[in-house]
């Protein structure tokens, strides 16, 4: 529902509120992600700078070592024992010394091939042998492949030793040297660590300075776009209380339109309503005209026999009483049967026409197909004419229950007749039949009159189209029943091959649940 609030009442929505909030937010994530990522970048640097200064230091200690302890010393004493030899120890130590002297080198190892530590800056851990595969860099320098790890403060190192201080404890592989300084083979490995109690100040200020310049940066950005949002803020509250005075208005004048709307709707339904009842007015019209003659005759015989009962009346009252002729007497009940007969004929067809005629407000019930159609259809074959018509009907075997205004479809199937009369000009078939599918009724009227031209099949249902003569049709009957099938819910189809080849009209309505 909130959702819903803020787009129908736009005045709610706090531009400068939400890009405060915003910015404050995105501010502090991409500070706090500078400050994280610059210092480690800046370590990485400061550890790399490290291992290369480590590996100029060894090399060049390497070369130191060679030259100013072991060649002296092989070519005095033959061999190299540093554990035994107390002499040898000193001289070796007093040249590491010398080289580490005023360096930030805290800790030096000298290992053989094996892993024993046959010299350490440290002189208790001389002896130790460090197993292999517990040490993985160590691993590593003895295969040749210098290796370095940082060992944080308050940690122990690969000895097992409290680290201090930061260190950088590198691995470097020791090598004989030729008299040109240049690498004969691997000898053992070197192992130094070095001071790094700067790596943590230098992360430190890193972090620092990342998050001030970033803080700084994104505040004069928030700063500039803040004074552009503003800009916009007001600009937007305008418009939004421009868009609050139209939508107010807008809610007036869709009602007024609405009213409008209905009250047009109303009258369009007043006058479709009329257009129907004009329509089968003029149904009715074209059917008197071939009633007439149907109740002439009746009304004829009715005369006759009223004249016939008046003459024997004379004639009974001329005589004496006592007069007694039975043929006389005998003709009373018969002419008056008669008569009554004949009335009551005249009575059914004039009220026929009259429940045909009535106009009355829609009202939609249910309806069974098959009894409309047939009642129309009685209708309309009280005509002479269409007494002579071959028509043919064909009802369906299964009630056919539609919801729908009866008096209203019977003007449809009216319609839809005395079109076929008027195509067959008397004297050709006309069918109906109706089908009943499985959701829906179809009621198709068929006669083989003159048909329809191709290029008038898609105007028939076309208000005032007609291709009777003039005066013959008012070219609104397929039109209105067209409205009527509509209505329904229905839909009305006219088919035809052409010209001479005769018409079908099919109407489906949709079965009532």
């Amino acid at each position: 529902m909130p959702k819903f609030q803020k787009i129908l009442h736009p005045e709610k929505f706090n531009l400068i509120l939400y890009y405060a909030l915003t910015s404050f937010i995105v501010i502090a994530i991409i500070s706090l992600a500078v400050g994280w990522i610059f210092p480690r970048m800046e370590g990485q640097a400061l550890i790399k700078r490290s291992e290369e200064y480590a590996h100029y230091f060894i090399s060049h200690l390497n070369y130191k070592i060679y030259k100013d302890f072991l060649l002296p010393a092989l070519r005095r004493d033959k061999q190299i024992d540093l554990e035994n030899n107390h002499r040898q120890f000193k001289k070796l130590d007093t040249v590491v010394r010398e080289n580490i002297y005023g360096l930030k080198i805290r800790k030096l190892y000298l290992y053989d091939l094996e892993g024993h530590i046959i010299y350490s800056t440290v002189p208790e851990h001389v002896g130790f042998t460090l197993d292999r595969g517990t040490n993985k860099k160590l691993d590593s320098a003895i295969r040749g492949i210098a290796a370095s790890a940082i060992r944080l403060a308050g940690t122990t190192d690969s000895k097992g030793a409290y680290v201090m201080e930061t260190l950088l404890e590198s691995y470097y592989p020791f090598y004989e040297m030729g008299k040109d300084g240049s690498k004969k083979g691997q000898v053992g490995v070197l192992e130094i660590y070095q001071d790094m109690s700067r790596f943590e100040k230098q992360m430190t200020k890193a972090r620092e300075k990342a998050i001030i310049m970033t803080g700084t940066s994104m505040g004069i950005l928030f700063l500039v776009l803040f004074l552009v949002v503003l800009k916009a803020a007001r600009i937007i509250n305008i418009r939004t209380r421009q868009l609050i005075d139209a939508r107010n208005t807008l809610e007036q004048k869709v009602e007024e339109r609405t009213l409008e709307i209905r009250g047009a709707y109303e009258k369009l339904q007043h006058t479709q309503r009329k257009l129907i009842h004009s329509e089968k007015l003029a149904s009715i019209g074209t059917l008197v005209t071939g009633l007439a003659h149907e109740i002439n005759n009746p009304l004829a015989s009715v005369a006759s026999c009223a004249e016939g009962l008046t003459e024997r009346l004379k004639t009974i009252v001329g005589h004496k009483e006592g007069y007694n002729n039975k043929e006389e007497w005998e003709a009373f009940p018969e002419y008056l049967k008669i008569i009554c007969d004949e009335t009551y004929r005249c009575k059914a067809i004039i009220s026929d026409l009259l429940n045909f005629s009535r106009q009355s407000e829609p009202e939609f019930v249910r309806i069974d197909i098959n009894r409309v159609v047939s009642d129309t259809l009685s209708v309309v074959q009280r005509q002479s004419q269409v007494k002579m018509q071959n028509i043919q009907l064909d009802l369906s075997k299964d009630p056919c229950v539609v919801i729908g205004d009866p008096q209203q479809l019977k003007q449809v199937f009216m319609n839809l007749i005395i079109n076929a009369f008027h195509a067959t000009e008397g004297y050709g078939d006309i069918s109906i039949a109706i089908y009943r599918r499985q959701t829906v009724v179809q009621i198709v009227v068929k006669d083989s009159g003159i048909g329809i031209k191709p290029e008038d099949l898609d105007k028939i249902f076309d208000p005032f189209f007609t291709t009777k003569p003039t005066g013959k049709g008012t070219g609104l009957g397929l039109a209105i029943c067209y409205g009527i099938v509509d209505v329904h819910n229905g839909r009305i189809e006219a088919f035809s091959e052409g010209s001479g080849k005769g018409a079908t009209f099919t109407v489906t309505l949709p079965l009532a649940t």
